[in-house]
């Protein structure tokens, strides 16, 4: 990573692809949440170009920045004697930093390669040998194996990089982070490489350590038959300010839920096989795996909308894990057909209304679909929500509250305590469905003492749900 690539305020020239003689000063600064360009037009033209063309070129120093999805949020002009001067205020969608502009029909990609945060310590192994000696020395071991998965459409690839840097005039060092390459069989516009092959890794990531993990120095480029290889011509993407370092803190590998290279503290994973049967999980459960580890972001929202989050979230994860539900059997329909032909011989007048009502009367009840997610957990949720009927029959009187503004008389900490065993649950099933036996999930969600952690928050809210227990809920 070169510095242009880490800066956080680019200030230069831009302009429009199809226009490069109309030069605009201007200042782009990469935030947290988002980037913001600046634009001052001493020459503008009737037309708005910012917001006809969502594509802008940029250089700052001897930096070329290429700018996509590019939404006008603010504008003013004035008159400067015989000029008029137009600031824009604009939000970028994304920014590729490389040796070269792209154009809106070259923003396709075939490679890509990225770090994630807690990476490191997932994969567990370090590219390090201590030497007692005398000397005392350290080296850099060169033979860690380039570890492979396969998923429809790419090659994931996993090695260990070592970056080392050296001055004259000051201290040497290096580095070394695990690096994952995508080697996709065909050219995809850059939203739907995120959203087809990183997306599922950051949520694997997540899931496997319980903290939220986020794509970290995305590159993204082509493989052409030249002589360099791709990595050499491509570009740095940028969203946040973030995005080149880490910064929450380190989860040890004891911690997580499931990881490599520790026998100690199983499941002991293979990433060759674990990988695809995640993203064949993920798949199945896109939309439902977002609303989930949306809940792991800082940007999560409110208690009563993470709380409703999650609550349709688990019924969308039980359709999403058994579409045949959804559909009638054949008694069923039947059934159906036998009812409508006696009311149609002696009520015709009711069987439009009887069809509606009994069209849906197939699909399972909100209450059915949790239980059902209770018992594939086995044990695992057993003891965290008590009384099971209860709690499922709570959930979803919570949601009907929240999604159709009832009064409730829910407490936050009963919120709490439904918002976090309620995740758990969802995170507890996808640990199920990917080949985690019973014991193996209660243990793995023991080493940070999850379960008993949510224990404790249920238990505060619903103290009756325990009584068998004979516990007393704490403070």
């Amino acid at each position: 990573m070169t510095i242009r690539e880490e800066q956080n305020t680019y200030v230069g020239e831009w302009w429009l692809p199809e226009r490069p003689d109309h030069v605009m000063n201007g200042t782009l600064t990469i935030g947290p949440r988002y980037p913001v360009l600046e634009l001052y037009d001493r020459s503008a033209p009737r037309a708005d170009p910012a917001e006809l063309q969502p594509v802008i070129h940029g250089r700052s120093m001897s930096t070329n920045l290429t700018l996509l999805s590019n939404v006008q949020t603010d504008a003013s002009s004035a008159c400067l004697g015989a000029r008029r001067v137009i600031h824009r205020s604009l939000v970028v969608g994304s920014v590729l930093i490389g040796d070269s502009h792209l154009l809106d029909e070259s923003t396709r990609f075939d490679r890509a390669s990225l770090r994630l945060s807690h990476l490191d310590e997932w994969v567990n192994r370090s590219p390090y040998s201590w030497k007692v000696g005398p000397p005392e020395s350290l080296q850099v071991v060169d033979n860690l194996p380039v570890l492979t998965a396969s998923v429809a459409g790419c090659e994931i690839n996993l090695s260990r990089h070592v970056a080392t840097s050296f001055n004259r005039l000051a201290d040497a060092g290096f580095s070394s982070h695990e690096v994952i390459e995508l080697r996709l069989n065909e050219r995809v516009p850059l939203d739907e490489l995120e959203h087809q092959f990183v997306r599922p890794l950051e949520q694997l990531l997540t899931l496997a350590t319980g903290f939220d993990s986020k794509a970290l120095d995305l590159r993204v480029g082509n493989h052409d038959d030249g002589d360099l290889p791709w990595h050499m011509t491509a570009h740095s993407v940028r969203r946040r300010s973030a995005d080149q370092r880490e910064t929450e803190r380190p989860v040890v590998r004891p911690h997580m839920r499931f990881g490599m290279n520790s026998k100690g503290y199983p499941p002991d994973i293979e990433f060759g096989e674990l990988v695809p049967r995640w993203f064949d999980l993920q798949t199945r459960l896109s939309d439902v795996c977002d609303l989930i580890f949306s809940l792991r972001s800082e940007t999560g929202g409110y208690l009563q909308q993470r709380l409703f989050t999650i609550a349709s979230a688990v019924e969308g994860m039980h359709r999403g894990l058994n579409p045949d539900l959804e559909k009638k059997t054949a008694d069923e329909q039947a059934r159906n057909a036998a009812i409508l032909a006696a009311v149609q011989e002696n009520h015709p007048e009711h069987r439009k209304w009887l069809a509606d009502v009994i069209g849906q009367a197939h699909r399972k009840s909100y209450a059915f679909r949790m239980q059902a997610l209770l018992q594939e957990t086995g044990e695992v949720m057993a003891d965290v929500v008590g009384n099971q009927e209860k709690w499922f029959r709570k959930l979803r009187d919570i949601r009907n509250e929240l999604g159709h503004v009832l009064d409730s008389k829910t407490t936050v900490e009963q919120m709490v305590g439904m918002l976090s065993s309620a995740l758990l649950l969802a995170e507890a099933v996808l640990l199920r469905r990917l080949g985690f036996s019973d014991s193996v999930c209660r243990r793995s969600l023991d080493y940070r003492w999850e379960r008993e952690n949510v224990r404790a928050l249920v238990l505060r809210g619903f103290p009756e749900w325990f009584t068998d227990s004979g516990e007393k809920p704490a403070g």
